[in-house]
């Protein structure tokens, strides 16, 4: 083998196992971790204290579906068996979005959002977006106007306030404490101008009125 051929074969070798997805080692136990909020009293610009946090989750999986007379591969909700192919095992990434409704004194009503992507061997290989913001279960809205990121310090996550600009609604038909909490149309907010303004329908995306429903998991205390 010319000594070309053997620099082109360690190149192709470098470039794939620089995007192979490393593992994370993250789980949602640090969801219920003092140090995962600590900085939030800072970016909240208020004194709060942070008792518990109520969970709801949701969960999209890669799953295999006919479309167009072949085999396709998307993401949807666990829940969902539209034209999945049942017939073919298959178990791809998948990732669990969760709502978490901080539970504070003062009695306040701050929202995180949270997402965590996991590959087809259960490892955690990312996560966000992070949102925070507040909500309305009066109206059933939930507001996010900061976007988070996570950083990592041995084994220990924490949000930190990011400097993308964010605005986003959450409007729910079904918003039941301690039961669910069903998205039915998102509003992405960029700036008063027409036309910079986008409006996603839940149902019409993704020909489910439930790909976004959130059920409860339990309220655990922070530790």
């Amino acid at each position: 083998m010319s000594v070309y051929k053997q620099i082109l074969i360690l190149a192709i070798i470098i470039t794939l196992c620089s995007c192979a997805p490393r593992n994370i080692p993250f789980n949602t136990g640090n969801l219920t971790q003092k140090s995962f909020y600590d900085a939030l009293p800072l970016i909240l610009n208020k004194d709060v204290h942070i008792d518990s946090v109520m969970l709801y989750e949701t969960t999209f999986e890669e799953k295999p579906y006919e479309g167009y007379y072949i085999v396709d591969y998307s993401e949807v909700n666990a829940l969902n068996d539209s034209n999945i192919l049942h017939y073919k095992d298959f178990k791809g990434f998948y990732q669990k979005l969760y709502i978490l409704k901080l539970v504070t004194e003062p009695n306040d009503s701050i929202v995180i959002y949270f997402s965590v992507k996991y590959n087809m061997f259960d490892q955690c290989v990312g996560f966000g977006p992070a949102y925070l913001g507040w909500i309305d279960e009066q109206k059933k809205l939930i507001y996010f106007y900061k976007e988070l990121y996570t950083k990592s310090k041995k084994n220990l996550f924490s949000l930190r306030k990011s400097r993308q600009p964010l605005g986003l609604y959450m409007n729910a038909n079904e918003m039941i404490p301690k039961d669910h909490i069903n998205i039915e149309k998102m509003i992405v907010e960029r700036s008063y101008e027409v036309g910079n303004n986008v409006v996603i329908d839940v149902e019409q995306i993704f020909r489910d009125p439930y790909a976004l429903k959130f059920g409860y998991l339990g309220t655990q205390k922070i530790n």
